[in-house]
């Protein structure tokens, strides 16, 4: 008996069901949503630039290779094949591994990281046209937000996007794939039972390479769509719970796909801190000397308490959960220090001894409207002087209601790609995102992806 022919009882009302139903009925997207598809691709694929060379990166590449062996889908720009589900996993630690990569305040999580690994991936495996990858991309965004989004806060044990980004991929894969609605609700179950919790990273004190477990919520949903097709059952009433709003899960996309409203970092560290960026970047030409700076108070939302916050980290991923940290460094060396993040700064003393001057405390009003906007305030005060007036940001900049243009995106692709790709290689993947965006073809970008970078390979 294969899944395709199970018949559960009441399998119809289930909540996974229906959802398996409507990503597998989708037949095409609106252009503006195929639009919002092309730039978390695009986005992707520079945050795995940025991420190539990472330790943790370089160590999942070869755990791709040692134990799924060879296939016919690239890992992004080292000229080595693997199996989609090893290609998925490795492409996706490159692009989180910096926390540069996307996000949607609905899932309170990152989606690109998954998703876009996953269906480039398959799509080399099957030979899928632009128009189908960027239609999966959009299904998977869409299942994975409603299932995070529809989670009771109350019970919810990790705020890990590898928690749920699997049971997107299961929507997008099987999508591209033809899968049924009864295979893709149970890969989803099954997906869920075994989701990573990632609970030994929650408010932990040491940088690591785990962070949210993006990576293996990828390879999970992966996994286990290949079980339901081959007729393994998941318990597919996991979302008929107390703890999910069924509401959020049947959601109506006539008013819009929830990757319409993702947001896009202009800096690589956690997404709490980028409101409070902007407002430092405000009154950053004001202060003459960072030496006389007396204080610099932070107003946020408690979340961002739990954040490690350390003055001095001694790893990158420690730094992009800094608050006092990530501040310090753009006051003193401005934007360009956080896009990406440089390990340089670690070391820094003007930096460290700046980040000791930061204070962060709970703002009333903005933890009243959390987790639909992440606000924040700086003031800073200045010894011998007058000190700059308090700035407020409510929607950081990336957001989809306070947007980066296309050549500020197109500037962040450059900047992820300084020391990684040669200026020809950048000006090939460069006109292949283009042909995408213009021409949906998705030939040249996969070109790109699968050919071995020549600088620094």
């Amino acid at each position: 008996m294969t899944a395709r022919t199970i018949n559960i009882q009441g399998a119809q009302d289930m909540r996974a069901v229906k959802l398996a139903e409507w990503s597998a009925s989708v037949v095409d997207i609106p252009a503006e949503v195929k639009a919002f598809s092309f730039l978390v691709v695009m986005d992707a694929v520079s945050c795995a630039l940025a991420g190539l060379d990472n330790a943790g990166s370089v160590a999942a590449r070869a755990v791709a290779i040692e134990l799924w062996g060879d296939g016919g889908s690239s890992i992004w720009f080292t000229g080595d094949k693997a199996s989609a589900h090893g290609a998925a996993f490795a492409n996706a630690m490159a692009t989180s591994i910096l926390d540069y990569d996307d996000g949607h305040r609905m899932a309170e999580g990152h989606l690109a990281a998954a998703m876009v690994p996953a269906v480039l991936a398959e799509a080399e495996e099957i030979g899928a046209n632009a128009d189908r990858v960027l239609t999966a991309i959009a299904i998977g965004y869409e299942v994975a937000t409603r299932i995070a989004k529809s989670r009771d806060p109350k019970t919810v044990l990790t705020g890990a996007s590898g928690r749920w980004c699997g049971q997107g991929v299961v929507a997008a894969i099987g999508w591209l794939r033809g899968d049924d609605a009864m295979t893709i609700a149970n890969a989803m179950a099954l997906t869920d039972t075994i989701a990573p919790y990632a609970m030994a990273t929650e408010d932990t004190q040491v940088g690591n390479h785990v962070k949210e477990a993006i990576p293996d919520g990828t390879k999970n949903g992966l996994e286990k769509l290949v079980a339901a097709r081959n007729g393994m059952l998941g318990p597919i009433d996991f979302l008929d719970r107390d703890r999910f709003d069924g509401g959020v899960i049947s959601r109506d996309v006539a008013g819009g796909w929830y990757i319409e409203t993702t947001y896009f970092k202009p800096y690589s560290c956690c997404r709490w801190i980028h409101a409070l960026l902007d407002a430092l970047l405000v009154q950053r030409n004001l202060v003459k000397d960072w030496y006389d700076v007396k204080e610099i108070t932070v107003g946020t939302f408690e979340r961002t308490l739990t954040l490690n916050n350390q003055h001095k980290p001694k790893t990158l991923q420690s730094a992009q959960y800094s608050v006092p940290f990530c501040l310090a460094s753009a006051a003193i060396y401005g934007a360009a220090c956080l896009q990406p993040i440089k390990a340089e700064l670690l070391s820094d003393p003007r930096v460290l001894a700046l980040a000791e001057k930061v204070k962060v405390k709970v703002d009333a009003d903005l933890e009243a409207v959390y987790p639909n906007e992440t606000s924040g305030r700086v003031t800073i005060s200045v010894d011998g002087g007058p000190s700059p007036d308090t700035v407020y940001v409510e929607i950081a900049r990336g957001d989809s209601r306070n947007p980066m243009t296309f050549e500020e995106r197109v500037e962040k692709l450059r900047r992820c790609g300084d020391g990684v790709l040669s200026d020809h290689e950048m000006k090939s993947l460069e006109g292949a995102l283009i042909a995408l965006r213009n021409e949906e073809q998705i030939a040249p970008l996969l070109k790109c992806i699968s050919t071995k970078r020549q600088k620094n390979g």
